[in-house]
């Protein structure tokens, strides 16, 4: 009975971890998923909306929030990439909120 008792020990361990580090996994892909997302935008910005652009940079900062309080080893590496797409689309709202109001109506 020893030895089924530790063997039951060690595969619960074992699962106990595997299930951890696919937590882990999952919840910092879903961040770069995220990431990827809304970055994939800054191709094609120029076409984009004003209010695309607006909900764009609004959902950037709440990325960035996830970000942060995230553990994710690549935490330092997203936070840097997401900063300068987020900058970038906000510029195109300011550049495209001034070009309207450029315009003639």
């Amino acid at each position: 009975m020893r030895r089924n008792g530790k063997l039951a020990i060690v595969k619960t361990f074992v699962t106990c971890l595997i299930v951890l580090f696919a937590s882990a996994l999952v919840y910092g892909g879903s961040l770069q998923e995220e990431f990827d997302r809304l970055c994939v935008h800054t191709q094609e910005a120029e076409s984009l909306s004003l209010e695309r652009l607006q909900e764009l940079v609004t959902e950037c900062d709440q990325l960035l929030k996830k970000i942060e309080e995230s553990n994710d080893e690549k935490k330092k590496l997203l936070l840097f990439r997401l900063n300068k797409c987020r900058n970038f689309l906000a510029y195109m709202v300011e550049f495209k909120q001034e070009a309207n109001l450029s315009s003639p109506q």
